[in-house]
């Protein structure tokens, strides 16, 4: 076998020009399709690893609803959601007294800062890279004091103010970077106990975790005092959601690479066959010659097979090389918060269709050359 493998990079390496332009749309349709895999799979090994970490089993109790709720015309009815209230202090205050769940936490944001209360940490898991976080009797008493995230430019210790008043920052959160998890960009986030917040609430949510949606949706009903005919005039998210849409966005992402990579692949498995026709031509007399000497037809039709394999195997590491280097480089790039790199599924799926893109090109002009006779190929 590996006498037929030297032979055929042989017989590839001596035209060297149309070798390369097969090996170019080889190399473009792998690279396509290992890129298009390499990035879904690492985005989804991030998002998955950012579920895990976050919990995926919150519940947030919010006026608008996480998931688009579209008519029966397919349109988002934002009119219905308008004139909802928010939900309050005395809201989560009912909730907590009321309900028995694992944590619960209270959450109103505004223009620059968070307020929050209860168990805080259900918003903000990130790790403290220094300082510490907020005790109870700092929630309870509404004491001026925060915690910031990396990029808030400010350390332990210093006086800031916000909304006009003055805080002490008593932590600083690690640099989170890019997360399509957590709802609040957590680098830039600026928490306060919800009693020392001063500046407008735009927004709040209550938290909820170990909690039946079921059973949060009644207490809700029966905070707000809705009768059985009214709609609900809330919205119980949960954050996995996202992790379905984000799903079926990879998925779409995946598929376009690979409709853009089986066309680069029948390009290049169009020329690699091509290719191999004229080199049966050109190569006549010597067939023609193995043949009288007694090579057999089988032979002569792996030595062809085996060029085909062996230019799709080159198209195939050119391709995943140029991924592996590209995916190397972004690493590289400062402030890109992005994991990538290459998987084995991308790897051994970008080897396997070369060689099946080479041995289904390769078949015709090797059985081809095998066809001729002695006689018609050294064209006595």
């Amino acid at each position: 076998m590996s006498d037929f493998l030297t032979q055929a990079f042989r017989e590839l390496e001596a035209d060297r020009f149309r070798t390369l332009l097969s090996l170019l749309g080889i190399a473009t349709g792998i690279f396509s399709i290992v890129a298009a895999l390499t990035l879904v799979d690492s985005l989804q090994e991030t998002l998955h690893e950012s579920f895990a970490e976050y919990g995926n089993d919150i519940l947030y109790i919010e006026r608008e609803p996480l998931e688009p709720d579209l008519n029966e015309d397919g349109v988002f009815r934002w009119w219905d959601y308008v004139s909802r209230p928010s939900v309050s202090w005395p809201e989560y205050r009912f909730m907590k007294e009321h309900g028995s769940y694992k944590q619960i936490a209270y959450a109103a944001y505004g223009r620059k800062v968070v307020g929050v209360a209860g168990d805080w940490r259900l918003l903000v898991q990130q790790p403290l890279a220094s300082g510490r976080g907020f005790s109870a009797d700092e929630l309870a008493s509404g004491a001026p004091v925060v915690v910031v995230g990396a990029e808030a430019e400010a350390r332990c210790g210093e006086k800031i103010w916000l909304d006009g008043a003055r805080f002490e920052v008593i932590g600083v959160f690690e640099k989170a970077g890019m997360t399509a998890v957590s709802p609040i960009d957590i680098d830039q986030v600026r928490l306060v106990p919800f009693g020392a917040q001063k500046g407008p609430i735009l927004r709040s949510s209550i938290l909820l975790a170990g909690a039946d949606p079921q059973q949060v949706r009644l207490q809700m009903r029966t905070c707000r005092r809705l009768q059985p005919y009214q709609k609900d005039n809330f919205s119980i998210n949960r954050i996995a959601f996202l992790l379905d849409e984000l799903n079926d966005l990879f998925r779409m992402a995946s598929r376009l690479g690979w409709l853009i990579g089986i066309f680069s692949l029948l390009a290049g498995g169009i020329g690699m066959a091509n290719m191999l026709y004229v080199s049966v031509e050109e190569r006549r007399s010597q067939i023609g010659i193995c043949r009288a000497l007694g090579a057999r037809r089988a032979t002569i039709a792996r030595q062809f097979l085996g060029e085909a394999l062996a230019l799709a195997f080159c198209g195939a590491v050119a391709g995943i090389g140029f991924v592996a280097l590209l995916t190397a480089l972004l690493r590289l790039v400062p402030g890109l918060d992005l994991s990538l790199s290459l998987s084995f599924r991308a790897l051994f799926s970008g080897l396997g269709i070369a060689l099946a893109v080479g041995l289904l090109f390769g078949v015709a002009p090797a059985r081809s050359a095998a066809r001729l006779s002695p006689v018609e190929a050294i064209g006595l």
